[in-house]
């Protein structure tokens, strides 16, 4: 039996599924018309921190995965088979009663969903933000605003699993026991039938 959702949440989950989607592919397009299809220069955004700097990753976030054959489709699948399973536990399941739960499943989707274009249509995730500091020699994997999105949302999730429980509500005394109910029921045996 499927549980009735607000309104409110479908569009919570569907502005921020393809809302998030539509941002990732359009900073993809222009950041790539811009800046030009690897392994053009980069251009800097905060100098020796940040810079633009367009990569092809046929792999999953972080370039996990990348050597495995056909690995674009089967990432591409696998991101599938996840929106089919998040729609379902939210919309089938009635997790969408949680705002955090929506919140978080409609960041993963959008993130899903932009990179699955990209691996479909180009055979390939277009990355374009390198975040580095030279100072100390850290170098952080090329990314996108797609696994922004994701991390964000697997964040909250993990958040959310990790909140405490509520505390029990006490049960209220049952009319015929509280205090006072005692004395209508003595004036009631009082009454001559």
């Amino acid at each position: 039996m499927t549980r009735r959702i607000a309104t409110s949440r479908w569009i919570l989950f569907l502005g921020l599924a393809l809302g998030g989607a539509a941002f990732d592919l359009a900073t993809k397009s222009i950041i790539f018309q811009e800046v030009g299809a690897p392994p053009s220069a980069p251009v800097a955004v905060i100098r020796d921190v940040l810079e633009l700097r367009t990569s092809y990753n046929p792999g999953a976030l972080w370039g996990f995965g990348r050597d495995l054959p056909h690995s674009s489709l089967i990432f591409a699948g696998l991101s599938v088979v996840a929106g089919v399973a998040i729609v379902g536990w939210l919309f089938v399941g009635g997790a969408a009663a949680s705002l955090p739960l929506t919140f978080a499943l409609g960041l993963i989707m959008a993130g899903a969903i932009g990179n699955c274009y990209d691996r479909v249509v180009f055979g390939h995730v277009r990355d374009f933000v390198h975040f580095h500091i030279d100072s100390i020699n850290f170098d952080w994997a090329i990314f996108n605003f797609a696994d922004c999105m994701l991390v964000v949302g697997a964040l909250t999730l993990v958040l959310f699993a990790l909140r405490p429980e509520p505390a029990p509500v006490e049960p209220s005394a049952a009319p015929d026991e509280s205090p006072a109910a005692a004395p209508l029921a003595r004036d009631a045996e009082s009454l001559p039938t």
